[in-house]
């Protein structure tokens, strides 16, 4: 397999990690009378395409610089959505992009370390 296809099915896989330790929470956004349940996919989507962004982009060329971009810019839109709801605001929003920083990083890593090449 190629460095995209294994950045794609990496970051498939490790997208699901952060689920484990933190939200979002559908509740968090019900109480703004958002629909918490198709607003919660705004963050799964985001850090699902983590892995597909680190396999396609070439800038930086490092891979331990470009997986944490790739995540942490994938994740601010979605961000700025949780600094404007009520409830942990920056906390959370720190969280995320801690976690999609740290998602980038390990997609990247483990596409190197089986491919040998920081980019496709």
């Amino acid at each position: 397999m190629g460095y995209r296809v294994w950045c794609g099915l990496l970051g498939f896989v490790l997208g699901w990690a952060p689920k484990l330790v933190h939200g979002p929470i559908p509740e968090k956004f019900d109480l703004v009378y958002i629909r918490g349940a198709i607003a919660v996919w705004a963050f799964y989507t985001a850090r699902l395409l983590i892995g597909v962004f680190v396999g396609i982009t070439t800038w930086p060329a490092r891979w331990y610089l470009r997986g944490p971009l790739c995540g942490f810019l994938l994740m601010l839109p979605v961000g700025f959505i949780v600094l404007a709801t009520p409830g942990c605001q920056l906390r959370c929003m720190t969280l995320n992009l801690t976690t999609g920083s740290l998602v980038g990083l390990s997609v990247a890593g483990i596409a190197y370390g089986v491919t040998g090449r920081h980019h496709a």
